[in-house]
């Protein structure tokens, strides 16, 4: 149901999955647990497309993830929060410029690491 896609955060591209319903809906940002952008958190996001959502999970970590928790709780310290910051207020952006997206406010949802990030874009 989703892509990926590519939107303009922090001055560079950031990678993302886009997923739309068949017509307008609200748009919500799912944001990633410690393991990065994998299937799970894609799915995720095509079921809010499916309940009417325009749902897009940007990709923290811009390319890597892992299944090893080891490795993820690594790479969740190792992320820097200002950057990720700023990758949350660009996915707020691109998704709120996206035609399909009524009304135009954004709601936030997030796992683990995910759902502390979704209070700081929140807020």
């Amino acid at each position: 149901m989703g892509e990926r896609i590519t939107f303009k955060a922090n001055g560079t591209d950031t990678p993302g999955y886009l997923a739309r319903p068949e017509t307008s809906g609200p748009g919500v940002i799912v944001i990633q647990e410690w393991w990065g952008l994998v299937p799970h958190i894609e799915s995720i996001a095509d079921r809010f497309a499916e309940a009417g959502f325009v749902a897009l999970a940007p990709d923290l970590y811009h390319g890597r993830s892992t299944k090893s928790p080891d490795e993820a709780g690594k790479m969740m310290m190792a992320m820097r929060i200002d950057a990720a910051e700023r990758d949350l207020a660009g996915a707020i952006d691109y998704l709120s410029a996206q035609r399909e997206v009524r009304p135009k406010k954004i709601g936030t949802v997030g796992f683990c690491m995910g759902g502390a990030l979704s209070l700081l874009a929140a807020s």
